[in-house]
């Protein structure tokens, strides 16, 4: 068994060397769990167990996506409301390994935990609320967040019980709620579905609930203490129909310490061993039980050390004399009513004949009184003696032919220690009138279409109901209704319809890539829509290539855009949903374009229904294009009618599950007009509180960064004084503390702040306390930040203006195929092609992609132009020149313009079948830096500048060659004339309706559209404005600021626009920044700010439009290598920049697209500091 290395650690051999101066081998033990179907005692927390011990446990995790099937998920509550997690608990370690402490958000203590089949973990808190373990998946069993969820109005919550998509819920006056929207399998990634979306009440009182893993769900009634099973529970009716009284025997099981019962005398109950044999669970159906079970309660409250195994069910045969409740026990005739006849008797479902089991050791004898039960039973506790194992307490069970002395001398050995008297199963059925007080059917599994027989037994009581005088009366109250009814003269076609509901699924083969690669699967949209609209909902699933495991799922609502990402020969759609926590953005790539057109349009359609946007964008809406040439627009004219209470736009900030110190952007800022509604609850011991206004804008005289702090709230509670300042750099400025404290510990606060023009106004409890006035611009208020000890409740953010988070934005795909798109405030919307064809947007909707999905308004046929470039790369030596053949350091011979990527002619593929070939592959003679005849380029090394004249140290050489292709495609844009431009840009003047359009033409020279018009977008004709140098970029604002950008890199403004002359009279020069040079320029309320090749961004200071135009100088933002957002691999000379910028006509908003294609928007601009503060990100 022995292998041989040279040393420690090394390759090991089997055979031995010379040189082998070590060895090893390896032993190997198998253990197996030999504690199964016994208790076993977990150690405790402490050395002392009273210290902190367990009040409840809750088991499930059996059925985490993805996950391993044998593990499970344990959860326990101790008496000091803490949370803990088993680690290590599997099918083939119960016990597991240790107790893991969860982390809860500050004050809260939990007094009941139920967790899923799939892992989800619900929680009620001690002050009656939900408390919700969020991102559970199988790589992270135990979460990552909280999410606390209000109980209904004015209750507070007992006790909860989730099975896979139900989640029943109690409160403490006996209410039982339905939690709807639950969806197991994806509650680890989708927070939505974990959460739930509302409570439903149910008409009935219980005491407590219990779901089983299929979602059937068990009660204990509230009055009488009964045990009920809610019927016709189906996954599409959760909720069932109504609740079913479940009468049954109670089980007297020989393996547990309460219930190990010993007769002294095996022939001594009462009754013929028949009848013990053949007792029927339906004798017991009954609506109350009959005797006292005090005594029985109180004993049965020991400690269990064993559990019984499985009973057996065998079919009931027909007793030889049929006896009615009364006959079999006279003495209850005047506890009960009731009585059962010989046909109940005989339809009952059967007999359950208890599987053999060892008995316990006979510590001590108690009488335990009953009816059908009157011998004398012995209870022992002490049967068992634990045994250490794996860190816990084993329960060992006594065995009878090894612990005689357990059990009881009169138990002879004639027929064993299990017996075959007929009448020993007896005493393990009775009806001893049992109050229930507890229900848990994580291990029951009925199945509702076909329940078992015990259960249709139950039914047969309620049989009769459709003969039941309250039935027959309220049927023929409704036929005298119906024809009141038809007798009226009344046109029932005005009347509104009921809502109708229909459904369809779309199914298909993709590869989804989640994490690495692109892995085979099964999509499936499922939409539910309704006439009015208002019902619509939708769900996109991902399953496994056998579609029997679901990989992904999520609610449709939850896309903020479908794009297309495809690459040659791999067509692609990219789904993003920023708000799941696990998959941002979920790429699918299909075996065909028309596939994958055939989803882009129907998930395009279904969202856009989602998200009621139809028609044509309002003035506000905001446009961008993807890589490829795909046309988004963003209307916020569904979040204003969302957010709009009483003339102010409103936003409810997420604060559920936040943990202390909380922070969250305000992104409109603080300015006047705005406020903030903060509820909160102080801890008892709470003291010292901060609500802090934050600017993140200052830079200290060290160079060392820091927020300023425009305005701190500083309730300091133990002092009974509110100390209110500002921080600013670096410093405090002075205190004020007057007023004292309306604030307690333990008290609900309700702090409301409203910024005026000079100063905060502070709000306690809806009385006024104090004003604050202004150190700090309000504008520049960027961030929100509270810490202290105290329970966030809700945050309410209002503002005068539209609140737009990136984040939440939804970006409808409008058609057709551009390279830019320009808007301005009157909704005139121009584009460009790639061929530079200037195109105007029509206010349809649709194109190819939908097809006759739901195109609308003016839809044309498109064509657009693009070219493939390839470089053919050469180096020189002295014996044969310039060859393909280079050295092993160079680059491929054919590549991109990178060098870093192989691209050749013959394999160079079209993006999709809408592209066709309109050339051949053609020698560019128009490559930047300039070319010879040939088209070659030279340069020293790779990469380096290349010129197009050889030099005699150039020792590498290239060119360029292309080859145009051309797209068919439609959508709703319209071509503008026949002049070729580079750039547009669109402003909207006066309170007219004229639109001032400036672009720029393929030559390089200014171009002014006239007579453009809401009511004529397209515009007369083109007037030339002569410039000395050529121009790339040009972009108009307010005030008749027009900036443009030249060729060589430096901008220049517009002198002397008016309203008499729009067109100006001379181009004034304004330098760059030093050592950059500007590709693109844009203007608007916000200032002029530029990008420059590198991709950086520059603001110009100090422009007065009507005073200084021009401004004084470039602010050029800071580079931060270390922000993800501006990574872009494709700029050679730095690794991080900004691709384009955008900067609003009205409303200080700036946009722009990072170097890795994400969505920006820049926050904390004020008149101050044009330049802002920071970004917030959406889709990308």
């Amino acid at each position: 068994g022995w292998t041989y290395a040279v040393d420690f650690p090394a390759t090991y051999f089997t055979k031995k060397q010379w040189k082998s101066c070590v060895r090893r081998r390896k032993w190997v033990r198998y253990r197996r769990y030999s504690a199964l179907n016994s208790w076993c005692a977990i150690a405790p927390l402490h050395k002392d167990p009273t210290k902190e011990p367990f009040i409840d446990v809750a088991i499930g995790g059996t059925q985490i996506p993805g996950g391993n099937p044998s593990m499970l998920s344990v959860w326990a509550v101790t008496a000091h409301g803490r949370l803990m997690y088993r680690v290590g608990v599997s099918t083939t370690s119960p016990e597991g390994q240790r107790w893991s402490a969860i982390k809860l958000p500050n004050g809260l203590e939990v007094a009941q935990v139920t967790v899923a089949t799939s892992g989800l973990v619900w929680c009620v808190l001690t002050d009656g609320k939900a408390l919700v373990r969020t991102g559970i998946t199988r790589e992270n069993p135990m979460g990552e967040d909280w999410r606390t969820i209000d109980p209904p109005e004015k209750l507070k919550l007992a006790q909860v019980s989730i099975g896979t998509d139900a989640l029943w819920a109690v409160s403490q006056e006996g209410s039982v709620w339905f939690r709807k929207g639950i969806k197991g399998e994806m509650s680890g990634i989708c927070e939505q579905f974990a959460t739930g979306t509302g409570w439903v009440e149910m008409p009935t009182k219980m005491a407590m609930v219990s779901v089983a893993p299929n979602d059937q769900v068990w009660a204990i009634g509230f009055d009488d203490r009964c045990l009920y099973y809610r019927t016709h529970i189906t996954p599409s009716e959760l909720t069932g129909k109504k609740w079913r009284l479940i009468n049954v025997p109670l089980q007297l099981s020989r393996a547990s310490s309460n219930a190990s019962l010993s007769s002294s005398n095996r022939h001594s109950m009462c009754g013929t061993p028949h009848q013990h044999r053949h007792q029927s669970w339906s004798s017991l159906n009954r609506p109350q039980s009959t005797g006292d079970a005090t005594a029985l309660i109180r004993e049965w409250e020991e400690q269990s050390h064993s559990a019984p195994t499985a009973t057996s069910i065998k079919v009931w045969e027909k007793p030889v004399k049929p006896q009615s409740f009364q006959e079999m026990f006279p003495n209850d005739k005047d506890k009960s009513s009731v009585s059962i006849d010989s046909s109940e008797l005989t339809d009952s479902s059967g007999n359950i004949t208890i599987s053999n089991e060892s008995l316990s050791h006979s510590g001590e004898s108690t009488i335990v009184s009953g009816k059908g039960m009157t011998s004398t039973v012995k209870v022992n506790p002490a049967a068992w003696s634990p045994v250490h194992s794996v860190g816990s307490m084993v329960g060992v069970e006594a065995h009878p032919e090894t612990d005689g002395s357990v059990f009881d001398p009169d138990l002879t050995g004639e027929s064993g220690v299990f017996g075959e008297d007929e009448s020993n199963a007896a005493m393990y059925w009775s009806e001893c009138d049992v109050l229930w007080c507890k229900v848990e059917a994580g291990a029951c599994f009925v199945d509702p279409g076909n329940p078992p027989k015990w259960i249709a037994d139950g039914q047969q009581g309620n049989a009769n109901e459709a003969s039941e005088s309250w039935r027959v009366r309220i049927l023929e109250e409704l036929k005298e209704r119906k024809k009141k009814l038809e007798s009226l003269d009344f046109d029932y076609a005005a009347c509104e319809k009921a809502i109708e509901r229909s459904s369809w699924v779309k199914n298909g083969d993709a590869r989804c890539k989640l994490k690495g690669n692109y892995e085979d699967c099964v999509i499936e949209l499922e939409w539910i829509s309704s006439d009015s609209g208002a019902l619509d909902s939708g769900t996109f699933t991902i399953l496994n290539s056998d579609g029997a495991t679901t990989v992904l799922q999520f609610p449709v609502s939850e896309i903020a855009a479908v794009v297309c990402c495809s690459e040659p020969s791999a067509p692609r759609l990219a789904i993003h949903t920023p708000k799941l926590p696990k998959s941002k953005v979920l790429r699918l790539q299909f075996s065909s374009d028309i596939e994958m057109e055939d989803w882009l349009g129907h998930l395009t359609s279904v969202t856009c229904k989602m998200n009621n946007v139809y028609s044509r964008p309002g003035s506000k809406s905001i446009w961008m294009t993807t890589a490829l040439g795909d046309v988004y627009v963003y209307d916020p004219v569904v979040a204003e009618s969302n957010q709009l209470i009483e003339g102010t736009y409103t936003q409810d900030l997420e604060v559920q599950g936040k943990e202390l110190p909380y922070e969250t952007i305000l992104h409109n800022g603080f300015s006047p007009g705005c406020s903030l509604i903060i509820t909160v609850s102080c801890h008892d011991d709470a003291d010292r509180l901060a609500f802090n206004f934050v600017s993140h804008m200052g830079l200290s005289k060290k160079a060392t960064e820091s927020h300023d702090i425009a305005f701190h709230f500083n309730p300091r509670l133990k002092e009974n004084l509110i100390v209110r300042n500002t921080y600013e750099n670096g410093q405090w400025g002075d205190e004020e503390r007057s007023g004292g404290s309306p604030l307690k510990p333990g008290s609900n606060v309700v702090l409301k702040i409203v910024c005026d023009e000079r100063k905060f106004r502070i709000f306690i409890n809806d009385e006024e306390f104090t004003s604050y006035c202004h150190r700090l611009p309000p504008q520049s208020i960027t961030h929100l930040r509270i810490k202290g000890l105290m329970t966030l409740h809700k945050i309410l953010y209002t503002s005068p203006e539209v609140i737009i988070e990136p984040v939440s934005m939804f970006w409808r795909l409008m058609g057709g195929h551009l390279k830019k798109v320009e808007t301005c405030s009157s909704g005139v919307v121009w584009g460009i092609g790639y061929d530079n064809t200037a195109w105007v947007y029509t206010g349809g909707w649709g194109g190819s992609f939908l097809k006759e999905l739901g195109c609308n308004g003016e839809v044309n046929p498109m064509t657009d132009v693009q070219n493939y470039f390839v470089y053919e790369n050469q180096r020189w030596n002295p014996v044969t020149g310039y060859t393909s053949h280079g050295l092993p350091t160079d680059r491929y011979m054919w590549s991109d313009v990178t060098g870093r990527h192989k691209r050749t002619r013959e394999h160079t593929k079209l993006m999709s079948s809408r592209w066709r070939w309109i050339s051949d592959w053609i020698v560019d003679f128009h490559t930047p830096g300039g070319v010879d005849r040939d088209g070659w380029q030279y340069a020293t090394d790779f990469p380096s500048a290349y010129h197009g004249k050889k030099n005699f140290t150039d020792y590498v050489r290239r060119r360029r060659w292309f080859r145009r292709c051309q797209l068919s495609t439609s959508g709703p844009w319209k071509e503008v004339g026949n002049t070729k431009i580079v750039d547009v840009s669109l402003y909207k003047r006066g309170n007219g309706d004229g639109v001032e359009v400036w672009a720029v033409a393929a030559n390089g020279e200014a171009l002014y559209r006239r007579g453009v018009t809401e009511s004529c977008p397209m515009g007369v004709s083109w007037e030339h404005i002569p410039s000395d140098q050529a121009l790339v970029g040009i972009s108009a604002g307010p005030l008749g600021q027009v900036w443009a950008v030249g060729k060589n890199g430096t901008s220049y403004w517009r002198f002397g626009i008016s309203e008499t002359k729009p067109i100006g009279e001379v181009w004034t020069n304004v330098e760059p920044p030093s050592g950059a040079h500007i590709k693109q320029i844009s203007v608007g309320a916000a200032g002029v700010w530029a990008l420059d090749t590198t991709g950086r961004l520059a603001v110009r200071k100090e422009v007065q439009p009507r005073v200084f135009p021009e401004g004084t100088h470039w602010q050029v933002l800071p580079a931060m290598p270390n922000d993800p957002i501006h990574i872009d691999q494709s700029v050679v000379t730095a690794k991080q920049g900004f691709r384009m910028v955008a900067v609003a006509k009205r409303g200080k908003q700036v946009w722009a697209v990072s170097g890795a294609g994400i969505l920006c928007k820049r926050i904390g601009i004020t008149a101050e500091n044009p330049a802002g503060t920071a970004w917030t990100t959406g889709i990308g």
